[in-house]
């Protein structure tokens, strides 16, 4: 059995410096993020249906 962690999103301002370096632009989170976790969930159509 293969167990992966990740977490709920990854684009959140409260995690720069936390796990962010601090000059990291918002369309890198995701190249930054991908190199600690395997998988991410991706809840955006929680919040709303996709068109």
């Amino acid at each position: 059995m293969e167990i992966r962690v990740g977490t709920s999103g990854y684009s959140f301002e409260d995690w720069r410096e936390k796990f962010y370096p601090a000059d990291v632009e918002k369309g890198k989170m995701l190249d930054f993020y991908v190199k600690y976790f395997p998988t991410v969930e991706i809840n955006s159509t929680y919040y709303r249906i996709r068109r």
